[in-house]
């Protein structure tokens, strides 16, 4: 099992709540984050990008650090852990992304991640004048941007695009990225058209969970649709996360986060998804219309699966996920740096007993 951190360049993080203690994004709490994930021997921290908040009482998100600055910042403050920038597609040219990106990996010497997203949110894209494309044109867009990127980065003579989105003329660019090797990409397309362009170009499928159970025969057709082409794709997962010495304890706190959520801003959030999926008839996008998450599970980590419980019980959960075939998990914390350090002391050695992690992480101290 790969473990790492997901959203935490935003502030709140992955969480809608007005607690007190939510995670406080700055410069400061990120770097302390990064180096803690470092040395317990988490394999990556992914961000979210956002360009605006989603309102509410505490603008969920209102305050958040560009992704590709950020990741750059991290792999200069780090020595091992692979840190993802997350590309919106249609707000990045090609060119530009691929050198800025290639720089980053020089300074990470080759932990640079990228997480690309070919764009959903009306909010934002109005902010920038940008019309957001169909539904499915969106990842023939994204398949150009990527193909684009690829061949820059693959060392070629300067070459011509000519596409539907794009029509670039003697495109060069060096350096390539660190030891002449791409970074690893991460796509979470859920549509059946996501999830094709996931499963032809990504190295890692960001999927989403509800059971564990119901994901087992999603996660093989995934990857057996990979392999029929030739290629290797794992698949990963977000996680929320409340660790407690005892499970009466996370109930408790649950229960204080729900009563304190930030209806707002997830009532906001709610709307921009159901109106994005409008046109969608696949299973996920009817869920994406209903939004009948359960509560505990918007407050937290909307979307996305949770483990309330002690360290017992979380190492079970998150073991459930990996033997239905999840390959990694990324986890979010009300508060991070609060929080990780009783999950790397208490959880992590029980994972490792479990086999599942192949050496004992490192001294959170």
């Amino acid at each position: 099992m790969k473990l790492g951190l997901f959203g935490s360049n935003c502030s709140n993080g992955r969480s809608y709540t007005t607690v007190p203690e939510r995670w406080d994004a700055t410069w400061d709490h990120n770097v302390q984050l990064a180096k803690l994930a470092d040395a317990i021997g988490l394999d990556c921290i992914v961000p979210i990008a956002r360009w605006k908040g989603y309102g509410g009482q505490s603008n969920v998100n209102g305050s958040s650090f560009e992704s590709i600055t950020w990741a750059c910042g991290l792999l200069a403050a780090t020595r091992n852990i692979e840190a993802f920038c997350t590309v919106h597609v249609p707000l990045l040219h090609p060119i530009v992304a691929a050198k800025q990106m290639a720089t980053v990996d020089h300074i990470g010497q080759g932990r640079l991640g990228v997480n690309v997203v070919c764009g959903w949110n009306d909010d934002e894209f109005g902010m920038f004048g940008v019309s957001k494309q169909e539904h499915d044109d969106r990842y023939e867009q994204g398949e150009e941007w990527w193909t684009i990127i690829r061949r820059i980065w693959a060392g070629e003579t300067p070459f011509d695009f000519q596409g539907r989105f794009y029509a670039l003329s003697n495109v060069q660019g060096e350096p390539r990225p660190f030891g002449n090797r791409r970074p690893r990409m991460m796509n979470a397309g859920s549509s059946p058209r996501g999830r094709q362009f996931a499963i032809e170009y990504s190295d890692m499928h960001f999927d989403g969970v509800r059971s564990p159970e119901d994901s087992a025969n999603r996660i093989l057709d995934t990857k057996q649709r990979a392999r029929d082409i030739g290629r290797d794709v794992e698949v990963w997962t977000p996680v929320g996360i409340i660790c407690r010495q005892t499970q009466a304890e996370a109930d408790d706190y649950i229960a204080y986060l729900v009563e304190h959520a930030d209806w707002g801003a997830l009532g906001h959030l709610a709307q921009l998804h159901a109106d994005d999926a409008r046109t969608r008839t696949d299973e996920e996008g009817i869920h994406r219309r209903r939004g009948d998450e359960p509560t505990e599970r918007q407050v937290l980590a909307r979307g996305s699966y949770c483990a309330i419980g002690t360290p017992d019980h979380i190492a079970s959960e998150l073991a459930r996920l990996c033997a239905v075939g999840f390959d990694g998990l990324v986890l979010n914390f009300v508060n991070y740096l609060d929080e990780l350090p009783f999950f790397a002391q208490e959880v992590l050695p029980r994972l490792q007993e479990r086999k599942l992690l192949q050496t004992l992480p490192g001294s959170t101290s």
